[in-house]
């Protein structure tokens, strides 16, 4: 891996997330891996808890240039700016956001994931591919999805349509889910087996979602879009277009 000068051009940046305190957990912490425009991983892959880093950073230049820093980027002379995958829900139910706020419940609940107060639309469209998503409210990653949309209030407020947040000049932030990259057999992560815990596992990850960022950016078509009833403020998960299996 090859340390450049960060401020040159747009990087990308691929973060699995970890819970506010999984600095006591060995098996499951934040990682961060970069990537330039052509794809190779620059500076080093970092792992350990992000939540000091956020709460010392001011402004979305300074948090990115932490972010960059801890992958051994250095400092840049200027304004860093990058696009930031994550893999954590990046927003609530809409359902369950009624409910909480004001008392407005929905008229059918479904079984498992059709259930619109455990899960999002971006999800619950998952289930029929064979993908088992994983839930913000019922499942154990509250904690992930609270620091990622932290994160993203702070230092990316302004959303620009579902799925796309930004502070404007350094940040563009998407939500991506690794597994289900994986699944649709549309991204290229070397051929390695798959780690299945600890440190390479969780920077595996973060690469995965690096080079989401980077399709993001660069080749926008390859990945699927958010749908015309996507409720904006519950998200989206960009992910490959799933690969066609008819002859």
């Amino acid at each position: 891996m090859t340390v450049v000068d960060a401020q040159r051009e747009h990087l990308f940046v691929g973060w699995d997330v970890g819970g506010w305190n999984c600095d006591k957990n060995q098996n499951s912490r934040d990682a961060l891996v970069v990537l330039d425009h052509t794809g190779q991983c620059i500076g080093q892959p970092w792992r350990g808890n992000l939540r000091e880093t956020i709460n010392s950073a001011t402004t979305p230049a300074a948090f990115l240039a932490e972010l960059l820093a801890l992958c051994k980027l250095g400092n840049p002379g200027q304004s860093p700016h990058a696009t930031l995958a994550i893999d954590a829900p990046l927003g609530f139910p809409e359902a369950f956001a009624s409910l909480i706020a004001g008392g407005t419940p929905v008229d059918q609940i479904g079984r498992s994931a059709a259930n619109p107060y455990l899960f999002r639309h971006t999800e619950r469209r998952l289930v029929a591919e064979g993908v088992t998503p994983l839930s913000a409210i019922k499942d154990m990653i509250g904690s992930q999805a609270t620091k990622a949309m932290h994160v993203v209030a702070r230092f990316a407020p302004q959303r620009l349509s579902p799925g796309i947040w930004t502070d404007g000049k350094h940040l563009t932030v998407i939500e991506t889910y690794p597994a289900l990259c994986r699944a649709r057999l549309g991204l290229q992560v070397g051929t390695e087996p798959i780690p299945k815990t600890g440190r390479d596992a969780d920077i595996h990850d973060a690469e995965v979602c690096a080079r989401i960022a980077r399709d993001f950016d660069l080749n926008r078509e390859r990945l699927e879009s958010p749908t015309d009833d996507t409720p904006a403020s519950e998200g989206w998960i960009w992910a490959p277009r799933r690969v066609s299996v008819e002859a």
